[in-house]
């Protein structure tokens, strides 16, 4: 039995002599004014104790500090008050891990939940830090039902399908408490997000494909202007240039011509050589700034045209007009392969070097790139021929001659027919 001696010693230390309940009902205030005032949500009190305070941002024995606790509570003046009075940090930490993004979000909070979240992502909180129990903002919203506060961190861009520590994402944690709307908001919103994320890689995966034909032919035309002109013919065809364009330059009178960058040749810049475009006699008599305005074809003569009329000129060789090049098959030049890790990469006959591709299946890559390999469905041969489905050969028919007409289909639907009632 306790001793009287021994009670006022506990009630001098602060111990409650009540009997102790279970660690989740428990709800011990914060120790000091300022975090008493937090609780309430009194604003006069908590600027006079924010005055009288040394170090605001002290937390108590919880390890909290008072944005946490007014944050858990729903306290949004509270929270106005210390953000902007800039003696906080909206990211500080526990040393459970929790910052007041996380306090926002628990039951004591409603029935401003969201209206706190919104403030806190306004003034630089993080959407996507995550507890030690690996446990982020949207986690725990997704737990306690809020669907706006859900909607609302899913805009600003917070992971879908991160995993706490037991390997539960928000959509598991909303099934598992039974909010059926946030679920289906979880998971309309995990398919969009997949679905775009796909789409900009097979979007890559073309212009991959793209750049890859390109790099080919130019490889291709280098390769067979070596093959038709040996590198001998190359130089004395460049010197005989070089010789002809500098006679040109001097009968008329040109500065000296520069050395040929790339096969073409540059003029420097001097007296006689004007850097102007050349103009016609006609542009010549007109105003500098009169241009040509386009043919107007609009039934309405003051709109302007709805596009441009004016294209460059083209010349067919027949009535039809002329079909783009076949693409080239990269089959035979480029080759796919796995790294250690399991990333795909690809490697050129030019290159030699290995390069990644899109995040995509391998079938996806392959028929991205060599489309010419996969066949279509549609596709048949020449020589097929219609014919009726009557001259096919059907399963269980006898053709065998003085066999019985009766198929085996029939034999079964006249055991099943009565008489009368087909």
């Amino acid at each position: 039995m306790a001793t009287v001696k021994s009670v006022n010693k506990q009630l001098m230390a602060g111990v409650s002599l009540a009997p102790q309940k279970d660690h989740w009902l428990q709800r011990a205030p914060p120790a000091g004014d300022i975090f008493q005032a937090a609780v309430c949500g009194d604003q006069e009190w908590l600027r006079f104790s924010l005055k009288r305070a040394q170090s605001p941002s002290q937390p108590n024995k919880q390890g909290l500090t008072v944005l946490h606790v007014s944050a858990q509570y729903g306290r949004l003046d509270c929270m106005k008050l210390l953000v902007e009075s800039h003696c906080v940090d909206v990211n500080a930490s526990c040393p459970r891990g929790r910052r007041p993004l996380h306090m926002v979000l628990s039951p004591q909070s409603k029935p401003l939940s969201h209206a706190c979240l919104t403030y806190l992502l306004e003034h630089g909180a993080q959407h996507n830090v995550s507890t030690d129990e690996g446990l982020s903002p949207l986690h725990m919203a997704a737990a306690e039902g809020l669907r706006e506060c859900v909607e609302t961190l899913v805009e600003v861009g917070a992971d879908t399908r991160a995993c706490d520590s037991r390997g539960h994402t928000p959509l598991d944690l909303a099934r598992i408490w039974g909010h059926r709307v946030v679920a289906r908001f979880l998971k309309n919103a995990m398919w969009q997000r997949d679905k775009k994320e796909d789409m900009e890689r097979r979007k890559a995966l073309q212009n991959l494909r793209q750049d890859l034909i390109r790099m080919y032919r130019s490889v291709a035309g280098k390769e067979k202007v070596i093959l038709t002109f040996p590198w001998w013919f190359q130089v004395a065809r460049e010197a005989i240039n070089e010789q002809k364009v500098s006679e040109w330059a001097e009968k008329k009178g040109l500065p000296l011509l520069m050395t040929p960058v790339r096969g073409s040749w540059t003029l420097s810049p001097g007296p006689c050589l004007s850097t102007e475009p050349l103009k016609t006699k006609s542009e010549k008599k007109r105003h500098p700034s009169a241009q040509r305005e386009a043919w107007n074809i609009s039934p309405n003569p003051s709109k302007p045209p709805p596009a441009s009329i004016i294209r460059p000129q083209e010349v067919r060789m027949g009535i039809h007009p002329e079909k783009a090049p076949p693409e080239p098959d990269l089959h035979q030049r480029v080759t796919l392969g796995c790294y250690g890790d399991g990333h795909i990469h690809y490697t050129t006959s030019w290159d030699k070097v290995p390069q990644p591709v899109p995040a995509l299946p391998l079938d996806v890559i392959k028929k991205g790139l060599f489309p010419s390999t996969f066949l279509s469905r549609i596709t048949s041969p020449l020589q097929f021929q219609a014919s009726s489905v009557l001259d096919l050969p059907h399963q269980g028919c006898t053709t065998r001659p003085g066999a019985s007409p009766w198929t085996e289909v029939a034999m079964h639907l006249a055991e099943e027919l009565e008489l009368g009632h087909y």
